[in-house]
């Protein structure tokens, strides 16, 4: 049995409804965000992580060497007995030093020590000679007189054998200049070709036991994360840009009417379905359902006897919302008439078309003359096709009216469901509400903007205060469930009895 103690009351002040929708819903998102769209976060992860790992294979390994040199001044020390001490060198020496270790006189004599000239890591590049100083770094240690030599290579005992050459060959050029300096003074050569600027080598450079920059896993987790970072912030920017309806309370707070249920995606296929296992299936016994029609029940009890189904747009689920409350109904022992009112889409004449078994028996039903071509679909179900319908006088003058027919059949059926165009396909809504007790509107869940919803409802004219409810259609009850919404009795092909 239905429950109906719980009345929905009909809205009858559009001043109320107004100030009910005058506050918007806040979009919706963060965790929510992610877990309904986990399949998002995946390909973003995988797609950097192959990212990652393309830069890791195609990125040749370089590893650096170092030496490091310290950088003084010899003078005489003063008195009777001659001696020469180390000093401290200014920083314009030791700078002057560090473009000497650069020059390319000592580079020079580097890459033919070596034979860098042939070695095709070096030769490719054009100019050896730019090659190398290219990977070469000489830099002084913070403000001390400490000089760091480092070489960049593809092999670790090449990179270490060009830093120590490179030294030598510095070495051996300081050497070379003290001799220059006092050649003109043989007889002081020996005691003066000790003085002025020296090095001293700190450290020797030694084979680099890893290669530059990060390990590759280390490379692949950071691109793996950045993919998954990057995708997250996507899904809640899709989420803060949507104004999609995705919930009762949106639906509520958009209209200002009660969301009567929520209906899965997978009842357009079960509706639709014309095949012998669909009248096996108890539309009673759907909690979607159930609520829908307690709803309309109680609504029939306060002068509800016609009630007419639509959507702000097309493709919304009005037919299949109307089709399921039709035989909801019917199964509960009440006689239900199903009109198609929708003549350009007639998709529930077609359903009644296919699915009619039980013929209609003598005195089952009204014979009135503007029911003519009545499609009985079951017992308590009888259908009218939107042809049987004259919208106009345009059309064949024995098709009854619209207000005919729902004349000739409120006191024949307990309840009259008009399957009713969209707002969006025009005044038919706004028409028709002078002739129907009550309407629902059908809202597609995760489609629909709440603006457009909200627009539509407010075109409805007279038929506003008429709106029993609204039903939120199609919807995802997974993703639902992330998002933590609540069900409102989310009805699933899959668990129902």
């Amino acid at each position: 049995m239905l429950d109906t103690r719980s009345r929905i009351p009909l809205a009858r002040s559009l001043e109320g409804l107004d100030a009910r929708t005058r506050v918007r819903q806040a979009a919706s998102f963060g965790l929510g965000s992610l877990r309904s769209r986990l399949r998002l976060l995946g390909i973003g992860t995988a797609l950097f992580f192959l990212i990652g790992l393309a830069y890791v294979v195609h990125t040749p390994a370089s590893y650096s060497a170092s030496g490091q040199l310290l950088i003084f001044t010899r003078h005489i020390l003063p008195g009777s007995d001659l001696a020469v001490l180390p000093g401290n060198a200014d920083l314009s020496l030791v700078q002057n030093q560090i473009e000497m270790l650069g020059s390319g006189n000592v580079l020079s004599q580097v890459i033919q020590k070596l034979k860098l000239n042939q070695d095709p890591e070096f030769a490719v590049r054009g100019n050896v000679m730019d090659s190398v100083r290219r990977q070469l770094r000489v830099r002084q240690v913070g403000s001390s007189h400490l000089i760091t030599v480092n070489f960049k290579a593809s092999e670790p005992d090449k990179a270490a054998r060009i830093v120590n050459t490179m030294v030598a060959v510095y070495l051996q050029e300081l050497a070379r200049a003290s001799e220059a300096a006092s050649a003109n003074a043989p007889a002081l050569r020996e005691l003066y070709q000790t003085l002025g600027p020296s090095a001293h080598v700190v450290s020797e450079a030694d084979p680099p036991v890893r290669a530059d920059g990060p390990p590759a896993v280390l490379v692949l987790i950071a691109a793996a994360l950045f993919g998954l970072m990057s995708a997250a912030s996507i899904a809640i920017l899709l989420d803060v840009m949507s104004d999609t309806v995705r919930s009762a309370e949106q639906v509520e707070a958009t209209l200002g009417l009660e969301c009567l249920s929520v209906i899965s995606h997978r009842l357009a296929s079960d509706v639709m379905a014309a095949d012998a296992g669909l009248g096996r299936r108890r539309w009673s016994e759907n909690q979607a359902m159930r609520r829908v029609a307690a709803a309309v029940l109680d609504a029939s009890l306060h002068g509800l006897r016609t009630v007419g189904v639509t959507s702000t747009v097309p493709g919304e689920g009005a037919t299949t919302c109307a089709i399921a409350l039709a035989q909801t109904m019917a199964e509960i022992g009440k006689r239900v008439l199903l009109i198609d009112a929708v003549s350009e889409n007639p998709t529930a004449s077609r359903w009644a078309l296919d699915l009619h078994r039980v013929p209609l028996q003598p005195g089952h039903g009204p014979r009135a003359k503007a029911l003519e071509g009545l499609v009985p679909v079951k017992d308590g179900l009888h259908a009218l096709p939107a042809a049987k319908l004259r919208p106009g006088a345009a059309h064949a003058a024995q098709r009854p009216t619209f207000a005919e027919v729902l004349s000739s059949v409120v006191e024949s059926y307990d309840l009259v469901i008009v399957d009713m165009p969209s707002f969006a396909a025009g005044p038919d809504v706004r028409a028709a509400a002078p002739w129907l007790d009550g309407f629902l509107l059908i809202v597609k869940w995760g489609d629909t903007e709440s603006e457009l919803v909200r627009q539509g409802f407010q075109s409805a004219g007279e038929a506003r205060e008429k709106f029993v409810g609204a039903i939120l259609n199609m919807a995802d009850e997974t993703t639902m469930r992330h998002y933590g919404y609540g069900s409102r009795a989310i009805w699933n092909p899959a668990t129902a009895s």
